[in-house]
């Protein structure tokens, strides 16, 4: 049932995609911090690609890969929403959305993991330095108790 959904958002996504005609592509870089019990700071990168519905808001499925040691490291798949404020060279945005995150621990007892559900808030810029190519400074916070701080590098592809 749930590759049944995954092929409807697809031909969804593809079809409004169609539509507007506007796709970024983003690889992001930097830091965040579990801060429920001890802050466990992790190096944060991600690749996500922002589909346009309309001129402002968009759709953003986003991976995530957080690692804080060999010994532990976390994976996230989210889907965001966002909405930009203007448009121009300076593209200042909201960003929110819902996910899974699966945590991975390996150790001197067998190697476990957990699933569970991930939401973060945030906002962000996106910084124009040519007609296509962009940085993106953002921040988000989000349960799983976390706050991320990130600096993406991205190509927006036009029709």
């Amino acid at each position: 049932m749930s590759c049944l959904r995954v092929l409807f958002f697809l031909a969804l996504t593809a079809t409004l995609y169609g539509q507007r005609g506007t796709f970024d592509l983003k690889g992001s870089i930097g830091a965040t911090s579990f801060v429920d019990e001890d802050a466990e700071n992790h190096l944060h990168t991600s690749v996500a690609g922002r589909i346009y519905l309309t001129r402002r808001f968009s759709v953003e499925p986003e991976f995530q890969y957080l690692y804080q040691s060999s010994r532990h490291d976390d994976l996230v798949l989210a889907g965001n929403l966002a909405w930009d404020f203007r448009t121009g060279r300076v593209i200042p945005y909201v960003s929110g959305g819902l996910g899974w995150m699966r945590s991975r621990f390996k150790g001197f007892t067998p190697t476990f993991s957990s699933d569970e559900g991930f939401i973060q808030l945030g906002g962000g810029a996106k910084i124009y330095l040519t007609d296509s190519w962009f940085i993106s400074p953002e921040a988000r916070v989000g349960w799983e108790p976390h706050i991320r701080v990130s600096v993406g590098i991205g190509y927006t592809f036009r029709r």
